[in-house]
């Protein structure tokens, strides 16, 4: 922890005041230390400043304008406890006055009428020094609490690199595993390349020590591989952040539909293209998502046969979250996705 400051700046420009005030506060063992002027006060203020003690006459007399941009300065935690040594009022208008004087910026103030004892006097700074030691407890339990973020997202990304790794490897072994089988070609290409649209989801999360993945970075990232020409993708829609888990099942779901229109739907033609919209949707109730997949052939594409493993993942993947639904219209193969919102970016930081 950062240590705490018991000074006391003393800003009494008449007769012997400041250095009275000082002598009284060291016979109670608390550290006075007498400032010339508003515009010295203004340097000396930091966050060492355990309170300050001003009278009246000090504070009719002087440029306010450099103390009151240290005090705007000073952290959020922090607010310089003032106590004001005042003559005694009679009225109303007169207890106002000082407050008059005063740049509203002090917010954080008592007054002491003369006269007053020694002992009145000791309370009140006390009283302000015990104050400002509960605003270094909250500076230090804010200082606390960064570190920690802080080590939090150290051990984050370094668990992210782990992932990163144990996903290579898990391609290589799949890899030499297949090869050595012999005959196994597509299958270990496709385990590759889905290892790999896990591997971009993951640096896309990276980027933002997993707190969420942008719905359009997160397409863009999944679709970029396939090297499809400018105007044959059309995404449209709102920005939505996922949580990591479903942006990392997105990343597999589109990868297979991207890959399987390579092979047989409107990518596999130069004339083909695809409509991706999403849309957030909500008449007062709970907000959905909203996905679509349409495929645009210029002749009505050959339909599938039995469901490969590619769409039983696609199935699996997005019915495990909401309500999925795949036909094949016209010019091709049409998915839909809806699912509530929530389920999307439950867990994503604020």
């Amino acid at each position: 922890m950062q240590p705490l400051s018991e000074t006391v700046h003393i800003l009494a420009p008449s007769g012997r005041d400041a250095e009275n005030i000082r002598a009284t506060l060291a016979a109670h063992g608390l550290t006075g230390r007498p400032i010339a002027s508003l515009a010295a006060l203004a340097e000396t203020l930091g966050d060492e400043t355990g309170a300050i003690l001003m009278t009246e006459d000090a504070a009719a007399r002087g440029d306010w304008g450099g103390l009151v941009t240290a005090i705007e300065a000073q952290p959020a935690w922090s607010a310089y406890p003032f106590i004001f040594i005042v003559s005694r009022r009679q009225s109303m208008s007169e207890q106002m006055q000082l407050r008059r004087l005063v740049p509203v910026e002090i917010v954080n103030m008592i007054t002491l009428e003369r006269p007053m004892s020694s002992q009145s006097l000791v309370s009140a700074v006390r009283w302000a020094l015990n104050g400002r030691r509960r605003q270094y407890q909250v500076r230090d339990h804010l200082l606390e609490l960064e570190a920690a973020a802080q080590r939090q997202r150290l051990m984050t990304r370094e668990l992210a690199h782990r992932v990163k790794n144990t996903i290579a490897v898990l391609q290589s072994i799949a890899s030499q595993t297949l090869r050595r089988a012999g005959g196994l070609e597509d299958v270990e290409r496709l385990l590759v390349e889905r290892f790999a649209a896990l591997a971009r989801a993951h640096d896309l999360l990276l980027s933002t020590d997993f707190q969420r993945s942008d719905f359009r970075l997160l397409l863009d990232a999944t679709l970029s591989v396939h090297m499809v020409e400018e105007g044959r993708l059309r995404l449209h829609g709102p920005d939505v952040d996922f949580s990591p888990q479903a942006a990392l099942t997105f990343a597999l779901v589109v990868h297979e539909l991207a890959t399987n229109a390579m092979k047989y739907g409107a990518l596999s033609r130069s004339s083909g293209a695809i409509d991706i919209v999403w849309a957030v949707e909500g008449d007062g109730g709970e907000p959905l998502f909203d996905f679509r997949w349409a495929e645009i052939n210029d002749q009505p594409p050959p339909r599938a046969g039995s469901a490969g493993f590619g769409t039983r993942l696609i199935r699996a993947s997005l019915g495990a979250i909401g309500e999925v639904s795949s036909t094949y219209a016209e010019k091709g193969l049409v998915l839909t996705f809806s699912a509530p919102l929530r389920a999307l970016t439950h867990g994503v930081a604020g």
